[in-house]
């Protein structure tokens, strides 16, 4: 799987070139424009709008009353192999940027829907025997001139914001040992932070940052505790070694308490008895300082996970007032089929409630420390007999795909998933490490169990109590969208993006994007209008477990909105694109 960069790149380029002639110079993004990125409603700067990954728009000019208006302004096809569209898109400066499966990078003129620039990763054979979960990637970050994305190979790359050419790439890890990045990037305070993907193939977590402008290490924070590491003692023997908690995710930053807030995934291998303990920092959320790399707290959602119930999604940052006290608080829903409350200046566990129905893993979590009293008849033992039906299943609950929020009114909206499965272990000589090969040493089947299995919610993290909800005949892999004045935007695996209203869960407008959407919505404003984009295309996960239409797309949306006279873009560009004949 060899992918011709050079002249790919040689050839948009041109176009790029040519569209920059008559466009103003691209302003930086400086690191104050980060941090403020929520009073910027214009701009979708970072993965999750702002650093408390709260996905919230303050735009106004698309509301409950004018929705059902929305029409395609333009849609962009990816081509490529349509492995399947995860990525949230930002949005700087009149151009959209966004990825692509294999962390293939677009940059788009936002006004007509033309590329001003392209680039594409070029990997060496072999890669996609390492990937596990499908050649996937989940977007980028701005900072300054260059634009940031993490390749399914271990690296690094940051590019020139201008025409997308590369100021410079750093190798993160070794792939041929199933190190992957699959996550955007998050520039804090000058750093560049990522994660790793790969405890399906034993490797060790951590989170390491970059300068942004040199691309130097700054540091690296495993997240499995070495000897002599607090917390070491929860892995036996070696295992701590090969023990997953991969960090396969983007996290939150909280400025006033200067920490990174980075989930980790399942411990490895799958068979739990073959690691007893608590496997910390698996399955967990860790609370990192930005400036040093040190752990500050640690919580774990799901001790010696037998399940994959990963925790890596990022939470919600908020403030709220809770039982007559202010907190400030980190809302995450899990794999597990629990929402979970934390004080994310202490780690304190402070409530979590079910987004699923019939939780059987566990007869209930302690609710002071959160910690679950464990079904042992649903963990499955090394060379024993099949266990079902276990709930939820692997992929949850709610999997990667990023919640929202209505920070004014301390409520979450997430999509989660009502669906079982099966686990049989494997015999413990039959378990083997073996670097860049599968260290799961289980089988496993999804299924569906009711008529309906995927659900967005609202829930007031004030009341603790959930308000209303909307089912999908099919799982929800999508991330969500809150909007100010009571919009939410999503998708499901049926290919339609929807609004719904925020107050009553009613759907208020849908279309239907030709794919199954496993992406992240955003809004942005240019010349005075509110626009909403979104990435189409099934594949990657949960794709293995149904079929669907391929495609890749990114459709753009306004009430009553007209793309430009693309001719008119720039008579030069058609001319570079295809020369005249004679004319040298």
């Amino acid at each position: 799987m060899a992918f011709l960069r050079r002249s790919v790149l040689s050839i948009v380029s041109g176009l790029a070139l040519a569209g920059l002639a008559h466009t103003a110079s691209l302003a930086d993004v400086s690191s104050d424009a980060l941090l403020k990125a929520q009073d910027n409603g214009g701009e979708w700067l970072m993965y999750g709008r702002n650093y408390l990954n709260q996905r919230y728009s303050t735009l106004d000019k698309i509301t409950k009353e004018n929705v059902s208006q929305l029409k395609p302004v333009f849609g962009y096809s990816t081509g490529g192999k349509f492995a399947g569209l995860e990525a949230t898109p930002l949005f700087h400066n009149g151009t959209l940027y966004f990825t692509a499966d294999y962390a293939r990078v677009f940059a788009l003129d936002a006004r007509t829907g033309t590329v001003k620039w392209y680039w594409e990763p070029e990997y060496e054979d072999g890669l996609e025997a390492v990937l596990c979960c499908g050649p996937v990637n989940r977007g980028l970050a701005i900072s300054g001139d260059k634009v940031y994305v993490g390749t399914l190979d271990a690296r690094l790359v940051a590019l020139n914001i201008k025409d997308g050419s590369v100021a410079w790439e750093k190798k993160i890890d070794e792939w041929q040992n199933a190190y992957a990045s699959t996550g955007a990037p998050l520039v804090v305070k000058g750093k560049v932070i990522v994660g790793i993907a790969g405890a399906e193939y034993g490797v060790r977590g951590y989170v390491r940052a970059y300068d942004a402008e040199t691309g130097k290490e700054l540091w690296t924070r495993h997240t499995i505790p070495g000897p002599g590491e607090p917390e070491h003692d929860t892995w036996p023997g070696e295992t701590w070694k090969t023990g997953g908690a991969s960090t396969w995710q983007t996290g939150a930053y909280d400025p006033e308490t200067n920490l990174l807030y980075w989930g980790t995934g399942n411990p490895g291998p799958w068979n739990s008895d073959l690691r007893k303990g608590d496997n910390k920092w698996s399955c967990s959320l860790l609370a990192i300082d930005v400036d040093t790399g040190e752990i500050k707290w640690g919580y774990q959602y799901t001790p010696n996970d037998a399940w994959d119930y990963d925790g890596n999604n990022a939470p919600v940052l908020m403030d709220v007032t809770i039982d007559g006290k202010p907190r400030k608080v980190a809302v995450q829903a899990n794999r597990n089929g629990f929402l979970y409350v934390l004080d994310r200046v202490t780690g304190e566990f402070i409530y979590a409630s079910a987004t699923v129905e019939g939780i059987n893993w566990t007869s209930g979590l302690d609710p002071k420390t959160g910690r679950p009293t464990v079904n042992e008849d649903k963990r499955p033992k090394s060379g024993g007999d099949k266990v079902e039906p276990i709930i939820p299943g692997l992929e949850g609950g709610t999997n990667w795909f990023p919640i929202a929020s209505n920070p004014d009114k301390g409520i979450v909206y997430l999509n989660t998933n009502d669906w079982v499965m099966s686990l049989k272990a494997w015999k413990p000589e039959d378990v083997v490490y073996k670097a860049g090969s599968l260290y799961m040493g289980v089988d496993y089947q999804m299924y569906r169990h009711k008529d309906k299995t995927g659900y967005l919610k609202a829930f007031d993290v004030a009341n603790k109590k959930w308000l209303w909800e909307l089912p999908s005949a099919l799982p929800m892999f999508a991330g969500v969208l809150a909007t100010k004045n009571g919009l939410l935007f999503t998708g499901d695996q049926l290919g339609n993006f929807m609004a719904v209203d925020a107050d009553s869960g009613k759907q208020l407008w849908r279309f239907q994007t030709g794919s199954g959407i496993n992406a992240s919505p955003i809004t942005y404003e240019l010349d005075g209008k509110q626009y909403v984009a979104i990435l189409s295309g099934l594949g990657g996960d949960p794709s293995f477990y149904f079929s669907g239409p391929k495609g890749g797309m990114l459709w753009v949306f306004a009430v009553d909105g007209e793309v430009k006279d693309t001719t008119s873009f720039n008579p030069q560009l058609i001319e570079t694109a295809l020369p005249v004949y004679g004319k040298q």
